[in-house]
């Protein structure tokens, strides 16, 4: 494992998932202390409550942390785990979550010391409060162990997902080199000659005119004009090439982008003809949606359409689940607000989920 990694907090690392359903094994706490019931008073009985509350707050802060404070909460779970060992022998299953907090933010050199704290803790807790029994002991050992591997394995997990977009990161920057090289090149091949020829021709015209030759000169001047004219073309047409590309490219990277979330994708995004701020505009709508569905959605599928006609472009971007924040904070606002610049109709569904449905007039095409 990269000992340079730094852990990031669970929390904002890794889905809601592994920070609440978890904590549903955290049950087991109230087992014993239903058999023992009957021989608590009142006050111990609501100690037992508030220790198992402390700590559920204790470790879903700590999951919030980073690395450089996280073992003020190890060790104070530590503590609580102990002393309400004195009331609930039902603390056997609070330490394994300690012991998934040093595998996840610890590399094996700083967790075992850790992991071994926790055994002893285990250990000492048995010993002080008279429960060297299987029912405490096993229990605590033994999910203890494999949840401290677990916390490796997460954090390993999120490790490679770092690598990963890191890499794509590089490889952008990449593709982004080569594709400013291609241009320039491009450009070079396309202007070089043609700008040669018309200096060469403006200077011949000029020598011309000044010798009294005055018909050759607007010969001169009128190829000079024609070439002008024939590059400009050649320009346009492959300035507007590159746009195209561009756009798409983008689509493409959001395509992949929801893939590698985990959303199944259905359909595709691509556009053609479209003026330069139609595109920019367009763009920018389909990367808010995008962010939206990834950041927000309850769903897993993604059905992605767009019909373009000579007058007219539909777009819609759907998802089965709702947003779980469907406001303007999400950027819907935004949306509507680009849509509207463009003179476009905007219509959001929450029925059966989220679908974003877009359409434009003739008036975002290239003429």
């Amino acid at each position: 494992m990269n000992q340079s990694y730094q852990a990031a907090p669970l929390f904002s690392g890794y889905k809601n998932f592994f920070l609440w359903v978890p904590l549903l094994f955290t049950g087991f706490y109230f087992f014993p202390l239903s058999m023992i019931w009957h021989q608590l008073t009142e006050l111990e009985i609501v100690v037992s409550f508030i220790a198992y509350f402390a700590f559920i707050a204790g470790y879903i802060q700590a999951q919030k942390c980073t690395q450089h404070n996280i073992h003020y909460y190890l060790f104070g779970l530590t503590v609580i785990s102990v002393a309400a060992t004195t009331l609930n022998p039902g603390t056997c299953a609070l330490f394994p979550y300690i012991a998934f907090l040093v595998g996840y933010y610890y590399s094996y050199k700083r967790g075992a010391p850790w992991l071994l704290f926790i055994l002893v803790a285990i250990g000492f807790s048995a010993w002080a409060f008279n429960l060297i029994e299987l029912y405490f002991l096993l229990p605590a050992y033994i999910a203890t162990i494999p949840n401290y591997f677990f916390g490796t394995m997460t954090r390993s997990k999120l490790q490679q997902e770092h690598a990963k977009e890191q890499s794509q990161q590089h490889n952008e920057q990449l593709a982004t080199i080569a594709e400013r090289e291609r241009i320039a090149r491009d450009l070079h091949d396309l202007l070089g000659h043609t700008l040669s020829s018309i200096v060469l021709k403006a200077e011949l015209a000029n020598k011309l005119g000044k010798a009294g030759q005055v018909d050759a000169a607007l010969d001169e001047i009128e190829q000079v004009a024609d070439i002008t004219r024939t590059t400009l073309s050649e320009v346009r047409a492959a300035v507007s090439g590159y746009k195209t590309k561009d756009i798409n490219a983008e689509l493409i990277k959001m395509h992949n982008l929801l893939i590698d979330k985990g959303f199944n994708v259905e359909g595709a995004l691509t556009f053609k003809g479209l003026t330069a701020k139609a595109e920019s505009t367009i763009l920018l709508i389909i990367k808010e949606a995008t962010t939206n569905i990834i950041r927000h959605s309850q769903g897993k599928n993604v059905q992605l359409y767009v019909a373009q006609q000579a007058d007219k472009l539909t777009l819609k971007i759907a998802n089965d689940g709702p947003l779980s924040k469907a406001t303007s904070g999400n950027g819907l606002t935004g949306i509507e607000e680009r849509v509207s610049e463009l003179g476009g109709q905007f219509q959001l569904q929450r029925e059966q989920g989220f679908a974003l449905e877009l359409e434009f007039d003739k008036r975002i095409f290239q003429s």
